[in-house]
């Protein structure tokens, strides 16, 4: 991660989606608490808020409406507050969602294709006014250049106008679905010659349209203050629609691991982010669950791991917070933040501004869980990689290439040459399958997709993590001839899928031991290719066992990488990364066990690990191998061309320094 002194390591987020039923509105809020909140925290930014998902402004406004009890500019003050102490402020915008606009404009509303309101979260129409509300109910609003769009323009330039030093805005909610089906977008798409119902016109529509509103404020924001930041959220930082990434001048990655995806989701989106040349941060909350959440807390320790954690993929660290109606900044949130944010400056310098060394390549497939999978898979057994960039295959010893990926003519060209080049390649299932053919020359005849609803995997070779018998894959494979090349291992077939017609017990049907084994993963040369999807299978399943074979795929034509390190079991995270002005590599390392307690992936425990053994293969001659914040040197031997030292102890993170000359 590239950063500049405009561009925060440590931010807060601070939302105020705050009742007009609430009194006393801002009422303790003072200059001092807020000051004092930011000290504790550590903070280089605050993301502060213009208007919230009430439809509520906190400054004196003539385009919107100001918070009923609210008698002085919050946002102001809190702009000069943090600008006091010399911390960025940039500004929330609410777009998508305004409960306020929404019930005095029912026209704004965006509406499906059966023509009913988008709503979110289980919002329900017509009910009594007693009647409890569920979490995220919102009714969702058109910014598809009709009259709420041009609200939020007119409420953009007005804060531009309003306030003289503006760091950035951050609009949210923006990219919420793909089509809309409101009068105001039938009409534009009718005058542009479209069909409203065909649902390939409306989504081309819907981007065309989003699209344009971005660059609307940002043409506001940049004819005001061209140096300001600016950042689209709820899609914006979404790997799978980078049609939306070209307005972004920075990107941050709502992840909120305890609720929303778990630990491992912002490794893949920090890689590709990371790929962008923007600055990146990664999102997490204060929360123990969830965006809103008062009294709810996650531990200073648990914090320091997920900036720890962000840090080692390059990316600096946003903590969500949500402030009381009164005003008054909780002290406790801000001291558990510093806590991660004091230790994520002292390790910045060994985190940030270098390349990676990874030798594996992902190729982005559009299936995310696949992707998702590898990743994984990956990082569970610490292996470090980074995503094919715009064909770059040549980056890689070896490149994986998850289910259904199709290359067009122009990254075929490159995989071949790679190829030829003596590059090693993993694909999977109906990956490369195009007509209903490979697109490339791998020993293999396609003959078509799964015949049955599961299927049961196996290898004749003895293998300590893989068990000794036909395993279930709930995920069935595809089918292949084998014209060349070395099966290592092969499916069994069920003796029918599970139907009311045919079925057997609970579950699966099992196999059929006289059934023809069929081949499951084929080496031909250095190319290995599987008829499962393993690592969707993985995502979704979760056994050891599907992991294990799809690493045994992988050893079976990779076989070594720049950095491996033995003894940091499955939860253990590792990349290291070349800063060539310093005459240095830096590997960082971390450790948590991630436990589910009831709906929510937490961090209790964080437990130290011992004598992890780390060897590390690179052509500079290493002089000294060193930790990097206490500057104590560990002892190293060469064996076989590869630096090898032991780590003592691992508690949550480390950072490693081998200096070379």
């Amino acid at each position: 991660m590239q950063r500049n002194e405009n561009f925060p390591l440590c931010q807060t987020h601070l939302d105020f989606h705050t009742s007009p039923d609430i009194p006393g509105i801002g009422s303790r809020f003072s200059k001092e608490n807020f000051q004092a909140a930011l000290k504790a925290g550590a903070l280089d930014s605050i993301t502060i808020f213009a208007k919230c998902h009430h439809g509520l402004c906190y400054y004196p406004t003539e385009v919107g409406t100001m918070h009923p009890n609210l008698d002085f500019d919050l946002t102001g003050a809190m702009i000069e507050a943090a600008h006091e102490i010399g911390v960025r402020a940039p500004i929330y915008i609410t777009a998508g969602w305004s409960d306020l606009d929404a019930n005095r404009h029912p026209e704004w509303r965006a509406v499906t294709a059966d023509g009913k309101d988008q709503v979110t979260g289980g919002f329900e129409y017509g009910v009594s006014y007693g009647q409890p509300k569920k979490y995220g109910a919102w009714q969702t609003l058109c910014l598809n250049d009709g009259p709420y769009a041009e609200h939020i323009y007119a409420l953009t330039e007005e804060i531009c106008r309003r306030y003289k030093s503006i760091d950035g805005l951050f609009f949210d909610i923006c990219i919420v679905g793909d089509t809309c089906y409101c009068e105001t977008c039938k009409n534009g798409m009718r005058f542009m010659g479209m069909d409203p119902m065909n649902t390939e016109d409306n989504m081309a529509y819907f981007r065309l349209k989003r699209k344009a509103f971005m660059q609307k404020c940002s043409d506001i924001l940049k004819r005001f203050h061209p140096e300001a930041t600016i950042f689209f959220n709820s899609g914006g930082a979404d790997q799978y629609r980078p049609a939306y990434h070209v307005h972004q001048t920075h990107f941050e990655m709502e992840d909120l691991p305890t609720a929303w995806g778990g630990y491992d989701k912002l490794p893949l989106r920090a890689k590709y982010f990371g790929r962008t040349g923007k600055g990146y941060l990664g999102m997490t909350g204060k929360f123990h669950l969830d965006w809103g959440e008062f009294g709810g807390f996650k531990s200073g320790e648990a914090l320091r791991y997920e900036a720890a954690q962000m840090a080692l993929y390059g990316a600096g660290c946003s903590v969500g917070d949500h402030m009381h109606p009164d005003g008054e900044m909780e002290l406790q949130t801000y001291r558990n933040i510093g806590t991660a944010f004091r230790y994520l400056k002292q390790i910045a310098p060994f985190c940030y501004g270098g390349k990676t060394i990874a030798n594996v390549g992902l190729y982005l497939s559009p299936e995310p869980k696949a992707n998702e999978g590898v990743s994984s898979i990956l990082l569970e057994n610490q292996i470090d990689y980074d995503l094919v960039w715009e064909n770059n295959f040549d980056e890689f010893d070896t490149v994986i290439l998850p289910e259904k990926t199709v290359l067009d003519e122009e990254a075929l060209c490159a995989l071949r040459a790679y190829l030829a080049k003596g590059g090693k390649l993993i694909f999977m299932a109906d990956a490369l399958v195009k007509n209903g053919k490979f697109q490339i020359d791998c020993g293999l005849e396609y003959a078509g997709g799964p015949l049955f609803d599961c299927d049961y995997l196996f290898t004749d070779e003895q293998y300590t993590d893989i068990p000794d018998a036909p395993m279930l894959c709930n995920i069935p494979g595809h089918r292949v001839h084998v014209v060349s090349g070395e099966v290592l291992a092969s499916v069994l077939s069920p003796y029918f899928s599970r139907t009311y017609g045919h079925f057997c017990g609970h579950k699966n049907t099992p196999h059929d031991k006289d059934s023809v084994s069929m081949p499951a993963i084929i080496r031909n040369g250095n190319i290995v290719y599987l008829t499962h999807s393993l690592p969707r299978q993985y995502h979704v399943f979760g056994s050891p066992y599907h992991k294990n074979y799809f690493m045994m795929a992988l050893r079976s034509v990779c076989k070594e990488h720049p950095l491996q390190a033995e003894g940091l079991y499955a939860q253990g995270r590792c990349t290291m990364i070349q800063q060539p002005e310093q005459n240095r590599y830096c590997i960082n390392m971390t450790y948590a066990s991630p436990i589910r307690r009831g709906c929510a992936e937490i961090i209790e425990d964080i437990v130290p690990i011992y004598n992890v053994r780390v060897s590390v293969q690179v052509p500079e001659k290493i002089q000294k191998i060193r930790f990097g914040l206490s500057n104590e040197e560990i002892p190293f031997t060469v064996q076989g061309g590869r630096i090898c030292f032991t780590v003592p102890e691992l508690h949550c993170h480390t950072s490693i320094v081998l200096d070379y000359e």
